[in-house]
């Protein structure tokens, strides 16, 4: 399996972590929501790209996707940290293929701001934006 998850975070960290509380830019889903604003960044799924493979042992390239989840308690705050976040993950070469907002009707005093991004990336950890 090709793996580069701690890369993919290192990358984001520097420019999401400042804006979130202390220690609540996260590699798993939170538990509980304690503190504002709290992101997540979660490898969702890393599967092989089958036309991409030869006859040599071991994969070549995996495609990969995140899921990007960023709790707020206003809808400006979870934006404004979506939109770092984002334009990381687009810098890194990555595509958007959803985002929206979520309710959670029991509790409507937290925002969340979902989006999934995919990219393809080789055993060297290049990452190839997916057309």
């Amino acid at each position: 399996m090709i793996d580069y998850e701690v890369q993919v975070f290192n990358a984001l960290y520097p420019v999401v972590a400042p804006l979130c509380a202390k220690d609540k830019f996260l590699s798993v889903q939170p538990i509980t929501l304690t503190s504002f604003p709290t992101v997540a960044l979660v490898e969702m799924d890393n599967t092989t790209v089958r036309q991409r493979q030869s006859s040599t042992p071991g994969e070549n390239f995996a495609r990969i996707t995140y899921q990007l989840d960023v709790y707020a308690q206003s809808k400006a705050e979870c934006r404004n940290v979506y939109a770092a976040a984002d334009g990381q993950m687009i810098l890194l070469g990555f595509n958007r293929f959803s985002g929206t907002f979520l309710n959670d009707p029991t509790n409507t005093k937290v925002y969340r701001y979902t989006a999934r991004y995919q990219a393809e990336i080789d055993r060297d950890g290049v990452i190839y934006r997916r057309t």
